[in-house]
C-alpha cells in the first residue's frame, strides 16, 4: 500500500463503487451510491472516492457529504466511512491502515482546503495515538447493533430467541394480525405510505426521542421509489388488526442485508403484539429473498439505559456488534477547538 492513489469516482464507475462497498465487511448502504444520491436530494453535496493501489485495485472508498456550518463554514462527513477492502485484515493499528488513514487526511486537505474536519466513522477501531491530528467524537450512527443471520432455518431462529418474542409472534398470529408489505412502490403510492410515515412520527411524540419529520420519510420514500431499479431498495412493512394500523417500519435492502431503518407502533392494542409478527415477517421475506442479514440498527440510547425498544430488538437473539464510532481527522486545530465550545454551550 506504498503507492495509493486518490481517485474522484464519476458516474460511469457507479457499479464499480458500489460493487466495491457490497462486498466489504465493514460496507453500509449509508456509503452506497444511492445513499450519496439522496443526499444530494437534501440539498448536501456529496463527494466519492477511491485509493487505488499500484495494480488499480480499489483498497478504500469514501463517500464524503459537506455538513454546512455557520459564517459559511463547513466540515466533511462519512457515514460509516471509509470502507475498506477485506475489512478484517485492516484492523487497526496495523501499519497499513495508518498509513491509509494518513494518506487520507493529506489528500483531503489537498482537495478541501477550506475544510475545518472530516468526520469519518469506520466500523473498526482507529487508534488516535498514531495521528496527532484525530481525536474521538461522539456517535452520529448507531454504535452497536443487533444482527440476525439468515443462513439459519426457521426453527434455528425461532430457537435463539428470548421465549416471550416467540411467545408474541405465535400471539399475534393467534390474533390473525395482518402484515402488509409494499415493495414496487410507485410515485403517488398514497395513503399506504403516508399512514406508515404519520405513525412513526406519532410514536417518536409519544415516547419522546427525536425524528424527522413526517415529510422527510414521505420524502425518502418516493426518491427511492426511482432507486428501487438499482442497488439499494426500499420497503414498508405494515402490521394491521380489525382494520387498525398497530405497527409500521422502513426497511432498506443493500448488499446482503435488510436493515429496520424506522418504525413506530401504536399504544392501543398491544396486547396482540404486532410488531413482533411484522419483524418476524420481515426476516422471512428477507430470507426468501436471499439476503444474509437483518439488522436491527442500534441497540444503544444515549444515556446508556437499556430502552423498551432495545429490549424488543435483543428478544430476537442473533449477535450485538459494536461499532468503534466516530472520529474527527482535524484540519484547523482553532477552529475545531471553537466548534466543540460552542456545540457544548449548544447542548
Amino acid at each position: 500500500m506504498s503507492n495509493l492513489n486518490l481517485i474522484q469516482v464519476n458516474n460511469n464507475q457507479k457499479e464499480d463503487y458500489n460493487r466495491f462497498v457490497a462486498s466489504s465487511p465493514n460496507g453500509s448502504f449509508l456509503q452506497s451510491w444511492e445513499w450519496g444520491d439522496w443526499q444530494q436530494s437534501l440539498g448536501r453535496e456529496v463527494y466519492r472516492y477511491l485509493y487505488l493501489d499500484e495494480n488499480n485495485k480499489p483498497i478504500v472508498s469514501v463517500q464524503l457529504i459537506k455538513m454546512p456550518l455557520p459564517l459559511g463554514q463547513y466540515y466533511l462527513y462519512a457515514p460509516y466511512g471509509p470502507v475498506f477492502a477485506e475489512g478484517e485484515n485492516f484492523q487497526f493499528p496495523c501499519l497499513a491502515g495508518r498509513q491509509a488513514i494518513s494518506n487520507f487526511q493529506k489528500d483531503i486537505k489537498e482537495k478541501f482546503p477550506e475544510t475545518l474536519f472530516v468526520r469519518i466513522e469506520p466500523k473498526f477501531l482507529l487508534s488516535t495515538s498514531h495521528y496527532p491530528l484525530v481525536t474521538k467524537s461522539p456517535n452520529v450512527q448507531p454504535g452497536k447493533t443487533l444482527l440476525i443471520n439468515l443462513a439459519q432455518t426457521e426453527e434455528e431462529l425461532l430457537a435463539q430467541m428470548h421465549h416471550k418474542t416467540r411467545y408474541n409472534i405465535r400471539l399475534a398470529q393467534k390474533h390473525e394480525v395482518e402484515i402488509k408489505d409494499e415493495f414496487n412502490i410507485t410515485i403517488g403510492h398514497g395513503l399506504f405510505a403516508q399512514e406508515a410515515a404519520g405513525l412513526i412520527v406519532e410514536t417518536a411524540n409519544r415516547q419522546g426521542y427525536k425524528a424527522y419529520g413526517k415529510d422527510y420519510y414521505e420524502h425518502l420514500i418516493d426518491f427511492f421509489t426511482v432507486q428501487n431499479r438499482s442497488g439499494l431498495k426500499v420497503r414498508i412493512y405494515k402490521a394491521i388488526y380489525q382494520n387498525k394500523l398497530l405497527a409500521s417500519a422502513i426497511m432498506v435492502d443493500w448488499g446482503k442485508t435488510r436493515t429496520f431503518l424506522f418504525g413506530g407502533s401504536a399504544e392501543e392494542n398491544k396486547n396482540v403484539m404486532a410488531p413482533y409478527l411484522m419483524h418476524w415477517r420481515a426476516m422471512g421475506d428477507a430470507k426468501k429473498q436471499g439476503l444474509n442479514f437483518y439488522d436491527f440498527w442500534g441497540t444503544e440510547t444515549s444515556s446508556g439505559q437499556l430502552a423498551g425498544f432495545v429490549r424488543f430488538k435483543l428478544g430476537f437473539g442473533g449477535q450485538e456488534i459494536t461499532y468503534a464510532g466516530a472520529y474527527d481527522l482535524i484540519q484547523k486545530k482553532w477552529a475545531h477547538k471553537l466548534y466543540k465550545v460552542l456545540k457544548k454551550i449548544r447542548h
